[in-house]
């Protein structure tokens, strides 16, 4: 447990000196009072810094060696500090010296975590000492003001790791990434020869003017060969990058570096590539006497245009870490503007002018919960001073691009800068747009969803959106014990309010007040127990703040409030206006049918009396327990394919049992199909790397269906809260959403919601999503879909099972019981498995090429089922190369189904593989696949005629049992029922061979097994083949049994007059019925199955390979009718190409009735180069890869014949398939002849460049603009 110990916070002027602790550990039975936190134990903890340490050594613990763990609340007295002017968080720093701290195991030698230490400025630390610490030597999280004065870091994980630590001052420290002794100890096998070298990180999220301060220290160390993390001597760090902005200028200076080079001095990478989805911008230092860059005094910048748009950075140097680039002689100051945080500026983008050249700068990325979301939303930028008479102008535009006001816009800009040109704030002016137009006519609404509901914040306690008598509720939390009181605001779009001076606002509403124990609190409107309503306009040539309490009742009753408000002159200039509901302590406030409207010019003064109801229409009462905002979707999609049909059944079922489901991501074991098992407490669990997590539904393997409701059960166990601002949505066959219900709040632990699906509503999936800006864990406890099945078909063509029976093969077996053919044999009782001593895989070949929709393994029952966890499944063509694949999260328990869904339009395959990225044992019980044969025949061989040669052909065989049935002729008498059957253990291999009275070349073959028993008998199977002569031409052996019936592909172009089949090991051999297709050889290979495209002998020529991927674009006036074809291996006329019959008929030339240009366009989407992004799996993908040509004038780019695929990133500026940025003039550079194929955002982009020849391009399924000169 902790050692030496201040317990409660209460405790002053106390010394401890020269004190050792050493060897700290955890407290084996839990820690006495759950206040205390020796978890993770410290050798000094520290509840108040009014004490003295000098001298004193923490020597080995399993958490930090010193740890200010600085409480709000003092236990044993139950005082509550806040109240009582006690708080130690912000209590004066006795002497700290001479301190020292090595080995700890967790956090750091001295650490502020978790509640930091807002120390009053001037707070010296001396002489401190962190060593040989595992995490860092200096740990500050929350804190501020600490000037470390000398002393020693060295041979930590990070020197110190300044996690919102500002105004941080290291003067005269010295710091030393790798010492000798570290070298001697890994030399000498002491210890391993890890990295432990990080330096000093620079906090983005410091605040203006509270930047680290780093002079008169020493670094040496840092050259020392270790790669990844932090190894430089000075880095900006990537811990909770607020708004992804690097606002605080460090100041640096008289620094020596000892044999450093300037590549292991200073580094950006890990602030601005590892923060996630908050990577840091605009990241500026300046060295201010050149000791940092090793030359002369100038600025590290990081390229980025808000910071280069305004500077020359072809006269900077790029810095080796890649990541900034150092130019002498200019001279930047940061800044920051501050908008409104909420949820209806999410989109907004700021754009930077001085009048030349405009940057564009992205509003990052809301870094607390949309609940709490109190804070400004910052956007950065870097100026240099601007032009004489030419201020830099700022503007806003929203997600639609048009010009726009994010409620209030605060310019604060850093320290100025040791250089002399810097930006001033004289320099930097905003423009607003006008305020006249619908903009303006409506601030804001109660039913306006979200902007309305989602304008609305408050500082920490959190919102919730309900319903009460029809109408949107809002309501906060009650207060916590350690925050001020709960307000509830909102920012007004000051734009409107400026540009209509002498124009009269209506600002009305309704409120009502409860306690903690959800009882109506009364208050009289006139002291501070009333809530008080404030509007206030600030920032112009004069404020306006204008206030007024509220009257609440206790009996339930909504108190409604009513104010018209005239925008008086003298606020222009004004940049925040602002709605804020207060001064209530320890009440939770709600509020309805809110508003501001602007009330027109020529009509009466409005009450809310005459206002008219806006509230949304809710469902029927009989169903009173959902809580849902209504469909954003005004007019619902019809489903293409009507009814005609009545519902099978009068009786509705969950229709979910039977469907197929599948998710964007699965993590935690948490399988898509646990959702729809029938058991609420399994659930489907997605990862949190998405926005918009999603689970669906395929309710129509057979038919469509008639829904009446969809009922969503939360999970039982925890984690309820996730669950929120979610779509539910009903799909037809083409995916179009044909009916949708949004659900804003969250649904509790197994709480149910149930949603009522328009009458005739008739469907094939069911989904969940949560809406596209919400990022989430998405998991339920079940997911029911109530309703009929109809008569017609779900699909074109049937889904069936195309796995068992056929032939399977591994990498290894563990021995013949346990072979690859178990996996296919229809038995959950028997398995495969693998030996264990390389990585192994399973293959399953279902025959011939086709849509594969899903794939479902089941686990071995008995044991060891951890063995499948991570593995991968994964679709191969006929030369077995990857189609796609999808990965098995985590581990699957035994006797469990594991179910992956592939996408239909794109999942061609011939064979679905096992595998695991380790050595180790692989095995299942059974692996089944579903979807449909794109045709009965192999896409490897040339096609036969629909004709089986062998039918009523001559046959002989080894022996007959008993003369059983017609011997040898009942296996090609055409009937399945009937069955051959020789003698069995006779001490000979049995065979079978049939005679096809002429010489055919052979394609496949098809067996069928006896029907009513003792089917394992037929396995491990060999084919010969001979000519007219009876010579053996060709010998194909198999492993494995066939089920009822197995197709085999010959493989080769055989041509054969007998064939004969052998199983080995002389048991019996039973044959159903024995099927051969192909042609006479004499007549060269048929097309009558074949559709041929005339696409002219320059592309018949180059397209003419097996397999190839040819895209048909829509001729109809559906813009999604573009789809696939695939080559067939087959010749064809000269100018024609041959394909598999196509899945969709298209309009050629001769059917244009003489307008040719009504025929489909048809494109080769395959090329012999490809440049693909990593796929992001999901219906709703965004991230994929991207390829730019960035700032290379007169320099000649090429690029030619290359497929590129999952291209683009999705809402990121610049991140293109194909991009020219800013090259200027390229004479001569192409991009010619290349394929992008689902593309997240856009094509080809040429953007400030000149003189690019792009020419015969194809783009397919993807998404924005697409060819753009941007």
């Amino acid at each position: 447990g902790h050692c030496f110990m201040l317990e409660d916070g209460g405790e002053w002027d106390n010394v401890f000196y020269k004190n050792l602790g050493a060897k700290v550990g955890r407290l084996p039975r839990g820690v006495p009072r759950a206040e205390e936190t020796d978890f993770f134990p410290s050798v000094y903890w520290i509840t108040n810094p009014s004490n003295d340490f000098i001298g004193n050594v923490a020597a080995g613990s399993q958490g930090p060696g010193f740890w200010f763990e600085l409480k709000l609340r003092a236990p044993s007295s139950g005082l509550e500090i806040n109240n009582h002017g006690v708080n130690p968080k912000a209590l004066a720093q006795k002497t700290f010296k001479d301190n020292a701290s090595h080995s700890s195991g967790f956090r750091a030698g001295f650490t502020t975590y978790e509640t930091g230490y807002l120390a009053p400025p001037g707070t010296v630390w001396e002489n401190i000492k962190a060593y040989k610490n595992n995490e860092a030597g200096l740990f500050q999280h929350g804190t501020a003001n600490i000037d470390f004065q000398g002393g020693l870091l060295a041979d930590n994980g990070q020197a110190a790791h300044n996690f919102h630590h500002d105004n941080a001052i290291y003067d005269g420290t010295e710091v030393i990434g790798r010492s000798e002794h570290m070298q001697f100890l890994i030399d000498q096998g002491r210890i391993g020869d890890h990295c432990k070298t990080g330096g000093l990180s620079l906090q983005p999220n410091e605040g203006m003017g509270r930047g680290t301060t780093i002079k008169n220290s020493s670094f040496k160390g840092f050259d020392n060969g270790c790669s990844g993390g932090p190894k430089y001597a000075i880095h900006v760090g990537n811990n909770q990058v607020r708004n992804g902005v690097f606002d605080a200028s460090p100041t640096i200076f008289n620094n020596t570096f000892a044999d450093e080079p300037v590549s292991s001095r200073i580094s950006a990478c890990w602030g601005i590539h590892s923060s996630g989805d908050n990577d840091v911008r605009t990241v500026v230092i300046e060295d201010m006497d050149g000791s940092l860059s090793g030359s002369s005094p100038g600025f590290f910048v990081q390229d980025e245009p808000s910071v280069t748009s305004f500077i020359d950075i072809t006269n900077c140097q790029m810095v080796t870490d890649g990541c900034l680039h150092f130019c002498e002689n200019i001279c930047l100051r940061l800044g920051i503007v501050s908008i409104s945080q909420d949820l209806t500026t999410r989109n907004f983008n700021m754009h930077i002018s001085d009048g030349t050249n405009t940057a564009p700068v992205n509003r990052g990325n809301i870094w607390f919960d949309e609940k709490q979301n109190h804070l400004s939303a910052q956007m950065p930028l870097a100026l240099p001073a601007a032009a004489t008479g030419s201020p830099y102008q700022i503007t806003f535009t929203d997600a639609n691009d048009e010009a726009a006001w994010p409620g209030f816009a605060k310019l604060n800009l850093e320290r100025a800068p040791s250089c002399i040109g810097g930006v001033s704030a004289g320099e930097i002016e905003f423009a607003m747009p006008d305020g006249g137009g619908d903009r303006c006519m409506d601030l804001f609404k109660y039913d306006d969803y979200p902007n309305g509901i989602h304008g609305w914040q408050n500082f920490f306690a959190g919102l919730v959106v309900s319903e009460d008598a029809g109408k949107y509720v809002i309501s906060t939390n009650r207060r916590k014990h350690d925050r001020g009181h709960v307000n509830l605001s909102r920012n007004l779009d000051t734009s409107c309010l400026v540009g209509n001076i002498g124009r009269t606002f209506h600002l009305f509403g309704k409120m009502r007040m409860k306690d903690e124990s959800d009882a109506d609190v009364a208050s009289d409107g006139t002291s501070n127990d009333s809530p008080k309503i404030t509007f206030s306009i600030t920032g112009g040539q004069s404020n306006i703040v204008m206030s007024w309490n509220l009257a609440t009742s206790s009996d339930g009753s909504w108190a409604e409030f009513s104010e018209e408000i005239t925008m008086p002159s003298g606020i222009e200039g004004a940049n925040r206006a602002q709605i804020v509901i207060d001064k209530a302590e320890k009440q939770e406030f709600l509020i309805t049918e809110w508003g501001m409207i602007l009330i027109p010019s020529e009509a009466p003064t409005l009450r809310p009396s005459s206002y008219p109801s806006v509230s949304p229409t809710l469902r029927p009462s009989s169903h009173p327990t959902v809580s849902l905002v209504p469909t954003k979707v005004a007019t619902l999609t019809p489903t293409k394919q009507p009814v005609t049909a009545a519902p099978v059944s009068a009786t509705p079922t969950n229709l979910a049992l039977t469907g197929l489901a599948s998710g964007d991501s699965e993590c935690h074991n948490g399988f898509a199909y646990k959702a729809i098992d029938g058991n609420s407490n399994s659930i489907n669990h997605s990862c949190c790397t998405n926005y918009g997590a999603w689970l669906m539904v395929d309710l129509g393997i057979g038919t469509l269906n008639y829904i009446e409701k969809i009922v969503v059960k939360n999970r039982v166990d925890c984690c309820g809260g996730r669950l929120k601002r979610f779509y539910v949505e009903l799909l037809d066959a083409d995916k179009n959403v044909v009916f949708d219900q949004y659900h804003y709040g969250t649904v509790g632990n197994a709480q149910v919601r149930e949603f009522v699906v328009d009458d005739g509503t008739v469907a094939r999936f069911a989904r969940v999503r949560h809406e596209d800006s919400y990022k989430d864990f998405l998991h339920i406890g079940e997911l029911e879909v109530w309703g009929y099945p109809t008569e017609v078909p779900a699909s074109s063509e049937p889904i069936i099972e195309m796995a068992t029976g056929m032939e399977a093969t591994a990498s290894t077996i563990w021995s013949q019981s346990s072979a690859a053919s178990k996996s296919v044999d229809g038995n959950i009782n028997s398995i495969f498995h693998s030996k264990c001593n390389a990585v192994p895989w399973l293959r399953v070949d279902i025959g011939v090429m086709s849509f594969v929709q899903d794939v479902k393994i089941t686990n071995r029952g008995d044991c060891c089922g951890g063995r499948l966890r991570y593995a991968t499944v994964e679709l191969l063509d006929e030369d077995l190369n990857p189609v796609e694949s999808r990965y098995i999260q985590g581990s699957v328990g035994n006797g469990q189904v594991v179910q992956k869904v592939f996408n239909e339009e794109t999942s061609l395959a011939r064979y679905v593989q096992l595998s695991l990225n380790r050595a180790d044992c692989l095995h299942v019980a059974e692996v089944q696949v579903y979807g449909y044969h794109l045709m009965a025949k192999p896409t490897s061989s040339p096609t036969p005629v629909p004709e089986n040669l062998a039918l009523n052909k001559p046959a002989t065989q080894s022996s007959t049992y008993n003369n059983a049935g017609d011997g040898a002729s009942s296996a090609v008498d055409g009937n399945y029922n009937s069955f051959t059957h020789t003698h069995c253990w006779q001490g000979i291999n049995q065979w079978w061979k049939v005679d096809l009275e002429d010489v055919y070349t052979i394609a496949s073959i098809t067996v069928g097994n006896r029907l009513d028993c003792c089917g394992g008998r037929f396995h491990d199977a060999t084919f010969s083949f001979y000519d007219e002569n009876d010579e053996e031409v060709y010998v194909m052996p198999t492993s494995g049994g066939i089920g009822n019936k197995k197709s085999f592909s010959v493989g080769a172009s055989v041509d054969a007059r007998y064939v004969k089949v052998t199983i080995g090991d002389q048991d019996c051999l039973q044959i159903g019925e024995f099927e051969v297709y192909g042609w006479k050889a004499s007549e060269g290979i048929p097309l009558e199955n074949m559709d041929r495209l005339h696409v002219g002998e320059e592309a018949a020529n180059c397209w003419k390979s097996p397999g190839s991927r040819i895209m048909l674009t829509s001729d109809t006036y559906e813009w999604d009718d573009s789809h696939i074809e695939v080559v067939a291996d087959v010749p064809s006329e000269p100018g024609t190409i041959a394909v598999y019959p196509l899945t969709k008929k298209k309009s050629a030339v001769d059917e244009t009735f003489g307008y040719p240009d009504f025929a489909v366009e048809v494109a080769l989407l395959d090329r012999s180069l490809i440049i693909e992004g990593a796929k992001d799996e999901g219906e709703f993908a965004t991230l994929g890869g991207h390829f730019i040509v960035l700032h290379t004038p007169h320099v000649h780019q090429h690029l030619e014949g290359a497929l590129l695929q999952n291209m683009g990133q999705q809402g990121k500026l610049g991140r293109y398939p194909l991009h020219f940025h800013m090259s200027e003039c390229v004479h001569g550079s192409t991009l010619s002849k290349n394929v992008i194929w689902k593309s997240n955002q856009r094509c080809v982009v040429v953007h400030g460049s000149h003189n690019v020849t792009v020419s015969e391009n194809v783009a397919f399924d993807t998404k924005g603009h697409c060819f753009m000169l941007e």
